[in-house]
């Protein structure tokens, strides 16, 4: 996955007449963390406040940047210090806000931004006349001179202005569904909940992908809630490692599988495979893989963020999953010990993020992030094979933010008969 440490909605302002913003030459960089750019800046507009987001232009390494500092054009102020432990994967992105923290400085309409490391050698450097009407960002992301961007696109790639990020062509059935958020305690208080699925009774089971930690929450339809019900954490077969879980799906046995990029003990090596863990017996401790399907030879050459987002279970021993640096979703028969490629289906998407397989129907929604606003589309699964005979692609439901999302499940429930009434 990209990293993307906020999950949150952006308002796109209109464009203001006759903006002027000096657009700053990229620096020669000046440390070894050379791969390390200033990305995007949001200096007015959003309500939390502003903030700068960071890139690796590196698709192999991972770079920490603990100890490095932000700071505007006042050197009065307090830098803000990147904590100890922190680190961007490789092509991925982080933001961080300037004000609120111990650093707490705003950006003005004719500022700057400066990037040094720990030991306070110049990584990068912005500066702007004006606030950006939307943002101020690199176009081409990650590598461009920079410029007023299409919309604000925090943790995720620059749009330039005039490019639409929105490709649907229709609305979903469940267009107006409600939303809610959950409050489910700590330890989902963390960044990089990824994947999640429903089993046949209706229990929901996520996985965080930096950590590999699988959960299960029970659902209680009368108030509406979920409580967790377990948490696991994951090793490969060999009982090592630690697995980069970025979906998560049931087999009708009750076993889980978990589609992951890579081993996060070693995070610039692309592994993308998918693992089966048999049924939990307990509520928590550690759950070894009893199988590894490594996909390499179907992904091609992808990098260590890359990989697999998503997998869902399609029936029998035939599994789809979503390739994020492609837009490709292979179609896998996991019945033995070596996978066995069924079909590669190239969607209309940069990358696919999420799945969701209705048995019922038949029916394959295959979803982007919020690179393409959160559209999705549907195929039609039967006998081995992906067919795409609905040609729409469809826009996120009207009441959804659009987040940078890598895990949708659906679960349909039918309740009691009231009356000659039944809800489902």
């Amino acid at each position: 996955m990209n990293k993307r440490s906020v999950i949150r909605s952006v308002t796109v302002a209109p464009v203001i007449a006759g903006l002027t913003l000096a657009p700053l030459p990229a620096l020669a960089q000046t440390s070894p963390e050379k791969s390390i750019v200033i990305n995007e800046v949001e200096s007015n507009g959003d309500p939390q406040g502003d903030w700068v987001e960071l890139a690796n232009t590196d698709n192999i390494n991972s770079v920490d940047i603990s100890g490095w500092t932000i700071i505007d054009n006042d050197n009065t102020h307090q830098p803000l210090v990147i904590p100890a432990g922190t680190s961007i994967e490789s092509g991925g992105y982080i933001s961080f806000y300037t004000e609120g923290g111990p650093s707490d400085f705003g950006l003005g309409g004719k500022d700057s931004v400066t990037l040094r490391d720990a030991g306070g050698d110049l990584i990068d450097e912005t500066s702007w006349t004006e606030h950006a009407a939307t943002t101020w960002g690199r176009i081409p992301d990650k590598t461009g001179a920079f410029a007023v961007t299409a919309e604000p696109t925090r943790n995720a790639a620059n749009v330039a202005e005039g490019e639409n990020t929105d490709p649907s062509t229709a609305r979903l059935p469940y267009d107006d569904i409600a939303i809610k958020n959950l409050t489910l305690g700590a330890d989902f208080a963390v960044e990089d909940m990824s994947g999640v699925d429903f089993d046949a009774d209706g229990r929901a089971w996520i996985v965080n992908n930096d950590a590999g930690d699988i959960f299960v929450l029970d659902h209680d339809p009368v108030t509406d809630t979920y409580t967790e019900a377990g948490h696991w954490t994951t090793t490969y077969p060999d009982g090592q490692g630690t697995p980069d879980g970025e979906g998560i799906t049931i087999g009708t046995d009750g076993a889980i599988y978990l589609s992951t990029e890579r081993n996060n003990k070693d995070k610039s090596v692309s592994r993308p495979s998918i693992l089966r863990f048999d049924a939990p017996t307990t509520t928590s401790g550690k759950l070894q893989a009893s199988d590894e399907w490594n996909l390499r030879d179907f992904t091609g050459d992808i990098g260590a963020n890359g990989g697999l987002e998503t997998v869902e279970h399609l029936g029998g021993t035939v599994f789809a999953a979503g390739v994020e640096e492609t837009g490709e979703v292979l179609l896998v028969d996991l019945g033995a010990i070596e996978p066995k490629l069924l079909q590669k289906f190239d969607s209309p998407f940069k990358g696919v993020m999420a799945l969701d397989y209705t048995p019922s129907t038949g029916k394959l929604q295959v979803l982007c992030d919020e690179v393409c606003d959160g559209a999705s589309i549907f195929l039609d699964y039967s006998a081995g094979t992906l067919t795409q005979t609905d040609s729409n692609i469809y826009a996120r439901p009207k009441n959804m933010n659009n987040y940078a999302n890598e895990g949708f499940a659906s679960h349909v429930s039918t309740g009691d008969c009231t009356d000659g009434t039944r809800t489902t």
